[in-house]
């Protein structure tokens, strides 16, 4: 029985038919008169449905003070402050993400700096923040972070080879915008990771400590949708569908997480990131099913009951069959992804080098995802999951 559970979705989300960026003026009406600073990265900033926002500020008042156009893929400390001075000294006070998940966590960690002051490291940590941040509105490009919905940022911090993790009510976007087209253009490697990112946060989301009825709901649903969608999404044609709801997906696993969190998986995943620099999605798709057997042994039940309701599995006649048939099924579905798009399926592929595992238990140990892990994590039992996928 769960004791206590809330569930609070303050981001509202549009969605439509290919196009909706250019049409967008009805629904930033709220924000009429402000002055944008828009963070995106060297492709999406020259991609027409960039031009098509910029047409949609223009029909309802709202002028571009300045634009970022530099947001590397992981992005870190250094690149939140040099956008945070140019914002400043254009006088913005309305930010618009438009990009992945390194874009959107990069204006969230801007908004931070530029509305509290101080540098960004100050802010690690979780409900800290004392003052309220500037509207700000996310476009996300990719199939998988769920950031567009989330109050989390994750940001490098390259001088200590770590992640630090900003979690707070406030950082969560004003308006979520979800234009199907942005996908069209993705390389099929780029939607294989950000998809796997989704279908973790999902999976992750469902057998946490604080799941709920609420975030179980959206777990499934995404779950599901990622399954059915996946391998089709990574066709050379005919993927329209398939990639539109994989954006659906990616914004309810979000909607999952930010309320039950994640846990070991994005605790490895968030070390290869700080340490070995491996994308996100990638790293996570290759701790997903070490993660899940790790925790099969104290939610088996869990396990089962989503690999059920998402369509991965028939139920067994016990839970433990279930669960491992559930994580036989997504192991599958990860091979065949890494198959199609040629993405890492070892540590050695993604670039880690064996003598970077000391440091990877290390930062991995220390991550707050591990607070919401089913099972307790000790440093020998990290050890031995990146051993499980070095080779």
């Amino acid at each position: 029985m769960i004791d206590f559970f809330q569930f609070y979705s303050p981001t509202r989300v549009v969605a439509g038919k290919p196009g909706l960026l250019g049409e967008l003026a009805p629904e930033l009406a709220p924000f009429a008169g402000l002055r944008a600073g828009i963070v995106t990265d060297p492709v999406l900033g020259a991609m027409a449905y960039f031009r098509s926002l910029e047409a949609s500020l223009a029909a309802v008042g709202i002028a571009v003070g300045a634009v970022y156009r530099d947001v590397p893929q992981d992005s870190d400390v250094d690149v939140v402050h040099a956008v945070r001075d140019l914002f400043a000294a254009n006088q913005c006070d309305l930010i618009i993400a438009v990009g992945g998940g390194s874009v959107i966590d990069t204006a969230k960690a801007v908004n931070i700096v530029m509305t509290h002051g101080g540098e960004l490291r100050d802010y690690q940590g979780a409900h800290i923040l004392t003052e309220p941040l500037l509207p700000l509105i996310a476009v996300p490009t990719t199939v998988g972070t769920g950031s567009e919905v989330t109050m989390a940022a994750v940001i490098a911090d390259t001088q200590d080879k770590r992640k630090l993790t900003l979690l707070d009510h406030r950082l969560a976007p004003a308006l979520a915008v979800l234009d199907p087209q942005v996908t069209f253009s993705l390389p099929q490697k780029l939607v294989a990771a950000t998809a796997m990112d989704a279908l973790t946060h999902a999976l992750e989301a469902f057998i946490d400590l604080e799941h709920s009825p609420f975030s179980d709901m959206w777990a499934v649903a995404a779950a599901d949708m990622i399954r059915d969608n996946l391998v089709k999404a990574l066709q050379p044609e005919g993927f329209a569908e398939a990639r539109t709801r994989l954006q659906w997906a990616s914004t309810m696993a979000g909607i999952a997480f930010n309320h039950s969190m994640v846990g070991i998986v994005h605790a490895m995943a968030h070390a290869l990131g700080g340490v070995a620099k491996v994308p996100h999605g990638v790293a996570n798709s290759l701790m997903l099913t070490q993660g899940l057997r790790f925790n099969m042994e104290e939610v088996s039940e869990r396990i089962a009951d989503i690999g059920v309701r998402a369509g991965f599995v028939q139920e067994a006649p016990d839970a433990r069959s279930t669960a491992q048939a559930t994580i036989e099924a997504v192991a599958a579905l990860r091979a065949t992804v890494c198959r199609i798009t040629g993405m890492a399926e070892t540590l050695t592929q993604a670039g880690v080098r064996r003598e970077q595992l000391p440091l990877l238990v290390e930062r991995a140990s220390e991550d707050g995802s591990l607070l919401y892990n089913p099972r307790l994590a000790l440093e020998d039992d990290i050890r031995e999951l990146f051993e499980g996928v070095m080779a």
